[in-house]
């Protein structure tokens, strides 16, 4: 016996002794976020190094699991390949949601094994202990890259947020160039990228496309330029609306300076490079120089905008870096805020609180210079109780869109509540067996000291039953419903598809998807409370699994269960649209072509421009049709009320102004084009109505949905709406904007 014991004792030890071996063989390292920031239930990215002492070359998969939300776990798998004393660094993106708290990692080889796991306990009720910070709503996040100079940094201490939520923090998160994302995704949580005279040699072409693809699908970013310009042959040249010239010498007009608030009084020379607008594109805002050519750059690319600054504000001095913050402010809000979106009469208060005295025009987050009264020395933590608590948390204006989508994707006769009178029948005809039938039958029998066999069977019975009645009730064949929105910006190459779509099976199980194209990114989405706290963490139960390589996230298997729908949104980058569009306008008078590519007709499609609309339609398959309607008046422009936290805690109302379309489109996609996906391209095509820009709508019918469902009958019930930005034949050189 003692012998035995000892065996079992040795065996014990050796398995744990071979489990820590397994733990030391590979070092991990992992970070997420923007420095640590991120926007809860938005794509946010994770940088990973592993390294090892094995001896001979590995391959396995590398595993991250979090919640992205308070029902779906997301599982990222990408495949890797490590090589004995090579460090592996890997470039992933997930979604995290609002006070999640574990977050695991994995490492399993070729055969499935378990080599490597960790968990992380990610979010603490003490801010200053967590892996990762917050940026709430009202909150600006401005991601740089490079080497940030002139108070750039600073940032945080000496400025605030505007925005129609009221005033919020300044987040800046630095970026050393390796850790760059290598996917659009993972700059979608900024609201503005800094690349502060990087060394473009060091960024990968991907790293470069990568960022040149988010802004293309209405990101914004400002490019410093200094010792190292990008060259000709930089992917990223293409998503910038400006060449660049040869350096020189310049001094800067006291005009610039005191609009960049700058002291105007000084004389400033400085070695910039000269601007100069690619064809066909008109900058929204420029500074031009005495010798010809812009100093300083605004114009849009896509649906997004690239500021260029064509020197390096270091060269400005000492004398001039106490004025630094009002600098960076001037070119941030430029970036976020351009004509036909701005802020209108907005308001700061003494005490730092941003009221919007009119109707806010969009939902762009500006910045601002905090009040003078503030102490500059403030750390971070002590200036963000004024804004309120980090264990609190209110949902977008986007993902209040979000939920209204997934109303139409639940609205299924199996999604609705059982009537009432199925459970009183049920428990009507369960009291008459077990009472007097029971009775009156053993009773005649001569049997009545059965009646607890009988009873038991009875209840048995009847759980069965309402088992399979429910499933019953609750069946019917699969559904796929989808809510697809496309758009594009004119003729050019800049197209983009956003899809959401509820999955319902009367039988419980994983289901692989197929028909998935490269390029995409589909994670789940659920609905969301308006407000969230920590502590009232939910389980996010649902596996979703996804592979995440080639610049796409795919999934690999979706959970569906009876008693409820399964809702994704894929995000995908396009060649170009299915259809095009002209127009042509004489006052009141309209001349519309639409071009139809696609194999599925337009059953109807709307022009909307800032002042009129016109309906046309339909556009058989394959083909062309013009149109000479009248237009209309009609506002874009519709007021709406949602009830928002304020910086001082309480509650109060903002005014949002909120883009509207005529009857004839679907009210499903109305409210996804200001879902998450779409609501930076909404903002974009509705700033340019006011441009002279119309948006042309294409609802299409009977089409395909961008997935389909393995070895598995389906009904699919689709709506499909592209949206063309274009401006009207006889338009001014200046206002076109493509």
């Amino acid at each position: 016996m003692k012998k035995l014991t000892a065996m079992v004792l040795l065996g014990l030890i050796c398995v744990t002794c071979a489990h820590a071996a397994d733990d030391d063989e590979f070092d991990v390292s992992f970070s997420c976020g923007w420095d640590g920031y991120y926007r809860p239930m938005e794509w946010t990215p994770v940088e990973v190094g592993i390294s090892s002492d094995l001896k001979e070359p590995f391959g396995g998969t590398f595993i991250v699991s979090a919640p992205q939300d308070g029902l779906n776990t997301l599982n990222v798998m990408r495949a890797f390949v490590l090589t004995p004393g090579v460090p592996q660094t890997l470039s992933l993106v997930t979604k995290l949601a609002f006070g999640m708290g574990r977050c695991r990692l994995e490492i399993r080889d070729q055969r499935g094994r378990m080599r490597w796991d960790q968990g992380l306990e990610m979010w603490d009720y003490s801010s200053g202990n967590r892996l990762i910070r917050v940026v709430q709503e009202r909150d600006l996040l401005v991601g740089v890259v490079g080497t940030p100079q002139f108070g750039l940094l600073r940032l945080p201490r000496e400025s605030l947020c505007v925005s129609n939520h009221g005033s919020g923090k300044v987040c800046v998160g630095n970026k050393p160039l390796r850790m760059v994302p290598w996917d659009w995704t993972g700059f979608v949580s900024l609201d503005l990228l800094v690349l502060y005279d990087p060394d473009w040699t060091l960024l990968r072409d991907e790293q470069l496309k990568a960022i040149g693809r988010w802004v293309s699908n209405g990101g914004r970013l400002l490019i410093v330029l200094g010792r190292h310009p990008p060259g000709q042959n930089n992917p990223l040249i293409p998503y910038v609306p400006f060449q660049i010239g040869e350096p020189r010498q310049t001094v800067l007009a006291s005009a610039a300076l005191a609009q960049w608030q700058l002291d105007a009084t000084q004389n400033q020379t400085v070695t910039a490079w000269p601007l100069f607008p690619k064809p066909n594109a008109a900058p929204l805002e420029g500074i031009k120089m005495d010798q010809g050519g812009y100093l300083y750059g605004l114009g849009y690319s896509g649906f997004g905008r690239v500021a260029v600054l064509g020197f390096d504000p270091a060269q400005l001095g000492q004398s001039q870096a106490t004025r630094a913050a009002g600098f960076w402010t001037t070119h941030i809000a430029a970036c976020l805020v351009g004509p036909g979106d701005a802020l209108e009469e907005t308001h700061l208060t003494p005490d730092g609180v941003a009221t919007s005295l009119g109707a806010v025009s969009g939902h762009r987050r500006s910045i601002a210079l905090a009040p003078s009264g503030e102490d500059p020395s403030q750390d971070e933590a002590s200036r963000s109780g004024r804004y309120g608590e980090d264990n609190r948390y209110r949902i977008s204006l986007a993902q209040i869109a979000g939920n209204q989508v997934m109303e139409y994707l639940y609205r299924l006769k199996q999604m609705r509540p059982l009537s009432i009178w199925w459970v009183i029948l049920t428990l009507t005809a369960l009291a008459l067996l077990l009472g007097p039938v029971d009775y009156l039958v053993l009773k005649r029998l001569d049997r009545l000291p059965w009646t607890w066999v009988t009873s038991t069977a009875w209840i048995v019975i009847f759980t069965v039953a309402a088992y399979y009645g429910v499933q019953a009730l609750r069946g019917g064949r699969m559904q796929l419903r989808a809510v697809s929105v496309l758009d594009g910006v004119g003729s050019a190459d800049c197209a983009w598809a956003t899809c959401y779509a509820g999955l319902f099976s009367p039988r419980s199980a994983d289901y692989r998807l197929e028909g998935l194209a490269p390029g995409q990114w589909w994670s789940g989405i659920a609905p969301s409370q308006e407000e969230m706290w920590a502590h009232h963490r939910e389980s996010a139960m649902r596996q979703i699994r996804c592979v995440q390589e080639d610049g796409s996230n795919l999934p690999v298997s979706v959970p569906i269960n009876i008693w409820t729908v399964q809702s994704l949104v894929g995000e995908t980058p396009l060649g170009s649209l299915p259809f095009d569009a002209k127009v042509d306008r004489r006052g009141q008078e309209l001349a519309v072509e639409i071009a139809n590519f696609s194999d599925e007709a337009i059953v109807s499609a709307v022009v909307v421009m800032d002042d009129a609309c016109v309906e046309v339609g339909p556009v058989a398959a394959r083909a062309t049709r013009s149109f000479q309607p009248k237009a209309r008046a009609f506002n874009p422009w519709r007021q709406t009320q949602r009830m928002m936290a304020n910086p001082t805690g309480g509650r109060g109302m903002a005014s949002f102004t909120v883009p509207r379309y005529p009857d004839s489109v679907p009210l499903p996609a109305a409210n996804a084009f200001l879902a998450p996906g779409c609501f930076d391209r909404t903002q974009t095509m509705h700033a340019q109505l006011r441009q002279g820009a119309a948006i042309v709508c294409a609802v299409f019918v009977d089409a395909p949905p961008p997935f389909g469902i393995q070895d598995r009958s389906y009904d699919v019930d689709h709506i499909k709406v592209a949206r063309q930005i274009v401006f009207p034949r006889g338009a001014s050189k200046e206002e076109n904007h493509d």
